[in-house]
């Protein structure tokens, strides 16, 4: 199973729906900007989430235009676009935790790391063998 660490804004309302077991749950998608320079583009994310997730989602006031990290895991679905004939694909993302992502911080870098955390000493010269 593939995991997934991404972060991007979120692009509709969120709607609550049910599904046929009568659980709550959420589906919107998520623009997270890859690349840099001129190959820089937008990849777009299909989010779900279900029962407590959708709660805690709501109740912190996620919307449309909501600046998030998430993570989760991830699916290539294939579906059938609004026209009812072409097929396509999209990643979907099971979520499993999200956060804000705090204004001013790099796209790059979750928001529970700490700033201070030093990178560990490189290692140079010779190594001895592993045991076998």
């Amino acid at each position: 199973m593939s995991q997934l660490y991404c972060t991007g804004r979120v692009m509709s309302e969120l709607e609550l729906k049910t599904s046929q077991k009568n659980v709550p749950y959420l589906c919107f998608p998520i623009a997270e900007r890859i690349g840099y320079g001129s190959s820089a583009h937008t990849q777009y994310v299909s989010v779900w989430a279900w029962g407590a997730m959708v709660r805690q989602l709501i109740s912190e006031g996620v919307g449309k235009g909501s600046a998030l990290w998430v993570s989760g895991s991830l699916e290539l679905e294939e579906y059938t676009k609004k026209d009812g004939v072409t097929h396509d694909k999209r990643l979907k993302l099971k979520l499993k935790d999200w956060g804000f992502v705090p204004a001013g911080q790099r796209q790059e870098r979750r928001p529970d790391q700490a700033k201070d955390i030093p990178f560990p000493e490189t290692v140079d010269g010779e190594r001895e063998d592993l045991p076998e």
